[in-house]
C-alpha cells in the first residue's frame, strides 16, 4: 500500500478518474464525474493499492473564526475507504499523517462534518455545537450566506494549546 499527499493543481487525468470512481462508490449523491462537492480543496491525501485507489481524504488549508480569534485550520472532506480495505486503520493513519502535517505547519486546529463521531473520537476529535456562518454554493453559483447551528456535526480536534470557544464559528467560505 502507498500513502500519497498530492497538492490539487498536480492531479493528472488518471488519478482524477480513480478519484471520482471512489467517491461516486463511497457517496452515492456525489456528484457523477466530480472530484469535489462544493469546491476544489488544496490538497488530498490518496492510498494505493498497486493501480487501484482504496483510500481518499482531501483537505482545505484556511482561516476560520471562532468567536473573534483567527485560527489557522485544516478543513477534511470526503474521507473514505473502499469497502474491501476498511476495518484496516487507513482513515485513521490518513488523519494521523494531516495530525502531524499540521504540527509541522502551525496548524491551529483540524475541522470537519460528521454524522457517524466513532472514528473521528478515536482519532481525538470533539463533537461542538457552535453557531457557524458560512457561503452556500450549488452547482458553481453561490447563493447567499448560511447562519445557523449545524446540529450533531461539526468536530474539531486541537493541535496545540489555542482553546476552541462556543461562540460563532465563520467559515469564511464555504462548509468543507
Amino acid at each position: 500500500m502507498k500513502l500519497q499527499r498530492l497538492q490539487e493543481f498536480e492531479i493528472d487525468e488518471a488519478t482524477e478518474s480513480a478519484i471520482a470512481g471512489l467517491l461516486g462508490i463511497c457517496f452515492p449523491e456525489y456528484p457523477e464525474g466530480r472530484i469535489y462537492y462544493k469546491q476544489l480543496p488544496d490538497f488530498r491525501f490518496l492510498c494505493w493499492e498497486n493501480e487501484t485507489l482504496i483510500a481518499h481524504m482531501a483537505v482545505e488549508h484556511r482561516i476560520v473564526n471562532n468567536d473573534g480569534q483567527a485560527f489557522r485550520i485544516f478543513g477534511i472532506a470526503d474521507l473514505c475507504v473502499s469497502e474491501p480495505f476498511q476495518h484496516r486503520r487507513l482513515a485513521s493513519r490518513m488523519l494521523s499523517e494531516l495530525t502531524i502535517l499540521g504540527f509541522r505547519h502551525r496548524v491551529d486546529f483540524l475541522l470537519l462534518m460528521a454524522k457517524d463521531h466513532s472514528l473521528y473520537h478515536t482519532n481525538g476529535f470533539q463533537l461542538v455545537s457552535n453557531i457557524c456562518q458560512w457561503l452556500m454554493i450549488s452547482e458553481h453559483r453561490t447563493l447567499g450566506v448560511a447562519h445557523r447551528r449545524i446540529p450533531s456535526s461539526l468536530m474539531v480536534k486541537a493541535l496545540g494549546n489555542k482553546e476552541w470557544r462556543p461562540g460563532l464559528v465563520d467559515f469564511l467560505g464555504h462548509v468543507f
